[in-house]
Order: structure tokens, then sequence, then C-alpha cells
């Protein structure tokens, strides 16, 4: 049996989010294949930690158990992760960030002990694999600091993003704009279900 971890990081209201809605479809056909398998959920949005940004006048309490240390349990003790959001700026929702500076901690998710050419050494390798699930307004911007930025910061801590990175894109602009995230999932149902198999 192994255990996924679903994050949810829209900013989005619950019945209005396509990239809630995606994580919601790939979970429904997982669990369809994967019927033993434990589904974890954490909303960003109703996470204490994910509304405190790390400043210099904070730093001193800012990782502590309930808001560090017991999502970094959290995510030692699951196998794989399905997460979604929207970009936000050309960049990731802020909740996303915070959540991502509460638990990429020195010698906890990573380490330079034993590395012998200077490159990190991740220490959440117990992660096999991440599906990254993201919307965008248009298709112009670039991906760079968006989802590509989130694979990265994973693979540094040590977790495989082995699943291909799916984006529905133009949600924004009509006719998708004015049609519900329901609907919206067309564009990305074919990808989604193929992903689902080789996660």
């Amino acid at each position: 049996m192994k255990k996924v971890l679903v994050i949810n990081s829209s900013v989005s209201q619950l019945n209005n989010s396509d990239s809630l809605a995606m994580s919601n479809m790939f979970i429904e056909e997982y669990k369809k294949m994967n019927p033993n398998d434990e589904i974890i959920n954490l909303d960003l949005n109703e996470a204490k930690m994910s509304q405190k940004t790390l400043t210099r006048n904070n730093i001193a309490e800012y990782f502590n158990q309930e808001d560090s240390f017991d999502f970094i349990e959290q995510l030692k003790s699951v196998d794989k992760i399905v997460l979604n959001f929207s970009m936000v700026n050309w960049g990731i929702p802020a909740i996303l960030k915070n959540y991502i500076d509460h638990i990429t901690i020195a010698n906890l998710t990573f380490t330079y002990k034993g590395s012998t050419d200077g490159n990190a050494i991740g220490l959440l390798s117990n992660i096999q694999d991440i599906q990254i699930l993201a919307t965008k307004g248009g298709t112009g911007t670039p991906n760079s600091a968006f989802t590509e930025y989130v694979k990265n910061i994973w693979e540094f801590l040590g977790a495989k993003v082995k699943s291909e990175i799916i984006i529905n894109e133009m949600m924004d602009i009509p006719p998708y704009a004015e049609q519900t995230p329901i609907e919206n999932l067309e564009k990305v149902k074919e990808q989604i279900l193929k992903a689902v198999k080789n996660f």
C-alpha cells in the first residue's frame, strides 16, 4: 500500500479552481486503479504555516514543530505527491512558497554533509514521484519561475519528479474563462488519464 499526499495550493474558491479540478480528477481515477492506497489531503489555504512569510523579524521562531517539523515528518512518511496550483504573476502562489520555505531546512530535508562535489544531498528520497498539475491564464508566460521552479526544488530535496508536468493554459481567455472547471478539464483529460496510469 502506498501513501499519496495531495497538496492543494490553489487560491481560487473550491468550486471555481481549475487546478483543483485537475487534482480531483487525477485522484478519482487513481483510486479506481489503486483502491488500497491511502490518500492524505493537505489544503494549504487552511494551514496556519502557509500564511507566514519569512522575514528578519520572525526568522528566530519561523521554523518550529507545528509550522515546519510536523510537515517534514508527513513528507517523510509518504510515497507520492499530487500537487496543484495556478500561476500567480509569473510565479507560484504565496501559500505554496511559504510551505516550501517551511520544509526546506538544512539537515532535515537536504544536507551538504557527505557531499563530495559541493552539491546538496536531498533527504526526501522516499518520495517516488510527484505529479504537478498547474494552470495559467494565457500561454505567453514562461514556466521557469512557475512549474520548473517547483520541479527543481523537489528534486533538490531528493524527491523524484518522474511524471510529466500537466499545465492547463488559457484559463482567463474565452471561452475557457466563461466555462466551469469541470468543462475546462476536457482540454487536459487525456493527459491526466495517461498520467494516472504511470503514477
